[in-house]
C-alpha cells in the first residue's frame, strides 16, 4: 500500500516548492523600493524517491523518473548592480562596481551593506539609518567635525578640506544575507569600485519580472492542488473496490 501514497509525496513536494518560490518572489517584490536590496533566487533539485539519491536528469523516458520529486536546494542572493539614484545629500554614497561598506551594529559586530544612505549622529560620527557606525578602511568609526563634506570616487573623506579618512569598501567571501540590507562574510580588500557622493544604489529587483514569476508559481500551485484532489479521488475509489 505504500506505493499507493507515493504520488501524494511527490505532488506535496511540488506544492511546498511553489510556496517557497512565492515566499522568495514576494519578498523580492516587497523590497523593489528598498535602497541597496539584493534580490534572492531559489534553486531546486530533483531526487529519486526510493533511494533518496539526487538525480541529474528528469528525462520522462526513464521509468525511474516517475518517482522523482523536487526539493529546495538553496536560496541564493543575486548581486547585480542596482541603478544609482541622485539625492544631493553629501552623506549619501553609492558603490559603482564590487564591494560593501563596513558598519558596526549595536552589538559591536562588523557587518556589511550596499545601502549607503548615511547620516551624522550628535557626536559627528557617520552612521547608517539604524544608527550603526560606518567604518573606515581600518575598521574604525568615522567622525566628521566639519560643515562641508566631500567624498572622492576612491572613498577618501574630507571635512572642510581636511582629510579625515577613507571609507572601508570590501568584497566578501561567502556572503550571507542578514535581514534586508546587511550581510556577513569574510572581508577581502577590493579596488574594483567607484564611490558616488550624493547618490544611493536602488534595489536590483525588476518588478515586472517578479510579478511574472509570481503568477507562474500561483498557477503551478493551483495545478498541483488539482492533481492532489484528482489523485485523492482515484485513491478513494480504489480503496472502495478493494
Amino acid at each position: 500500500m505504500a506505493l499507493d501514497y507515493q504520488v501524494f509525496y511527490i505532488l506535496g513536494s511540488g506544492l511546498l516548492l511553489q510556496e517557497r518560490h512565492l515566499d522568495v518572489r514576494t519578498n523580492n517584490l516587497a523590497n523593489v523600493n528598498t535602497p541597496g536590496f539584493k534580490k534572492d533566487f531559489l534553486v531546486a533539485s530533483s531526487w529519486f524517491t526510493p533511494d533518496g539519491v539526487k538525480k541529474n536528469t528528469t528525462n520522462p523516458e526513464e521509468s525511474s523518473n516517475n518517482y522523482v520529486y523536487p526539493i529546495v536546494e538553496d536560496v541564493y542572493t543575486i548581486f547585480e548592480q542596482g541603478n544609482l539614484v541622485k539625492t544631493g545629500n553629501p552623506t549619501d554614497v553609492a558603490i559603482q562596481g564590487n564591494g560593501f561598506f563596513a558598519v558596526q551594529d549595536g552589538e559591536g559586530n562588523v557587518i556589511f551593506t550596499r545601502k549607503g544612505m548615511f547620516r551624522l549622529n550628535e557626536e559627528g560620527y557617520l552612521t547608517t539609518e539604524e544608527g550603526y557606525l560606518v567604518l573606515d578602511e581600518n575598521f574604525n568609526p568615522i567622525q566628521l567635525l566639519g560643515s562641508e563634506v566631500k567624498i572622492t570616487k576612491r572613498g577618501y573623506i574630507y571635512a572642510d578640506g581636511e582629510l579625515v579618512g577613507r571609507l572601508g569598501v570590501w568584497d566578501l567571501e561567502n556572503p550571507v544575507k542578514i535581514g534586508r540590507d546587511f550581510f556577513s562574510g569574510n572581508p577581502i580588500p577590493t579596488e574594483d569600485y567607484e564611490i558616488y557622493q550624493g547618490f544611493y544604489e536602488a534595489s536590483n529587483v525588476n518588478a515586472v519580472k517578479e510579478i511574472v514569476q509570481i503568477i507562474k508559481s500561483v498557477r503551478a500551485h493551483e495545478f498541483y492542488t488539482k492533481l492532489v484532489q484528482a489523485a485523492d479521488e482515484v485513491q478513494g475509489k480504489l480503496n472502495n473496490l478493494l
